[in-house]
């Protein structure tokens, strides 16, 4: 579900990548595709500020760490030959990665559309005026639930009037500049219908837009699950983990390519821990781990097969649930 504010006339510059019909309709020319991605998802660390409920972080296994200077200039100049679009999103929270700005300053100096999901709670105000002053395009803040209290539950925390004030810290020191868009964000669980119209209300008056969608609870350990149950989610749980799954052909292994913190490579924005791996920037370049890895090649003919039971992520992918 999303809601744009009526009022806001500033536009998400990555809505025309993820409007165009190459994109939306890329399964249709699979047999045929781009010779470069659409996107590139940068992690520049999974390391986290926040210990929540549902995040895969819980059960996350892989070495953690910050990526280098080199590492993402490399990434970023190919990005530029290619006059690709890049999103700073994946496993951990952006802004605890002390080089951040100057980082965002080098692709905005490419001249590359340049987006930020964060969790709102390490963001300072000099990264909000450095953000402003060079124009980054796009800054998601990522909540969960649609109130205070579900949200301090379920990201373990009492944060949340913080987050609040960081928001409109930034959309205060923008004033009348077409950039940053902002977007709020936020998963839901077991919330009412009219709990989730008043969050989406009120971030609708202060962000540029908001969107809502339902929290994946299939990849949780024991201890998370048990943890739900303890809270008064059992019920929620319940339905969540009985949905029928519909499997079909996967759009994002045709779309874009995800760069952890380290160079390693995979082809889905939800792989925690390397499942699905198909190259390395330390001895290829995107484009040609796009257009040559074997990796790739498998996963999509499987994804193209309906094989998403053989594959850990794909087996309990959210975007296999009727309900959304």
């Amino acid at each position: 579900m999303f809601i744009k504010n009526p009022r806001s006339k500033r536009e998400n510059v990555f809505q025309k990548v993820y409007e165009s019909e190459s994109f939306k309709n890329v399964l249709k020319n699979r047999d045929i595709p781009s010779k470069f991605p659409s996107l590139v998802d940068i992690e520049l660390t999974n390391h986290c500020n926040l210990s929540c409920s549902v995040c895969v972080q819980q059960i996350m296994t892989r070495d953690k760490g910050f990526m280098e200077w080199e590492l993402f200039q490399k990434v970023i100049d190919e990005c530029v030959l290619h006059n690709t679009p890049v999103r700073l999103i994946r496993l951990g929270e952006p802004f605890l990665h002390e080089n951040i700005i100057e980082f965002c300053a080098y692709a905005k100096q490419k001249g590359l559309p340049l987006h930020i999901t964060n969790n709102g709670l390490a963001i300072s105000e000099s990264d909000m005026k450095s953000l402003i002053d060079m124009e980054l395009d796009v800054l998601i803040f990522s909540f969960q639930g649609a109130s205070k209290e579900q949200y301090e539950i379920m990201r373990n925390n009492d944060r949340y009037d913080e987050l609040v004030s960081n928001i409109a810290k930034i959309v205060e020191l923008r004033e009348d500049r077409k950039k940053p868009y902002i977007h709020i964000s936020s998963t839901m669980m077991d919330e009412s219908k009219d709990e989730i119209i008043r969050f989406m209300d009120y971030w609708a008056g202060i962000a540029d837009s908001v969107g809502v969608g339902k929290t994946n609870l299939a990849q949780l350990s024991e201890g998370q699950l048990k943890s739900l149950k303890s809270m008064g989610k059992f019920e929620a749980l319940k339905k969540r983990m009985t949905i029928k799954r519909v499997y079909s052909p996967c759009t994002e292994v045709y779309q874009k390519l995800s760069v952890d913190w380290n160079g390693k490579v995979t082809c889905c924005c939800g792989d925690y821990d390397n499942f699905m791996v198909v190259g390395d920037t330390a001895v290829s370049s995107l484009f040609d781990i796009w257009n040559h890895s074997g990796d790739l090649k498998r996963f999509r003919d499987m994804l193209d097969r309906n094989m998403h039971k053989s594959m850990p992520l794909c087996s309990t992918c959210y975007h296999t649930y009727e309900e959304f």
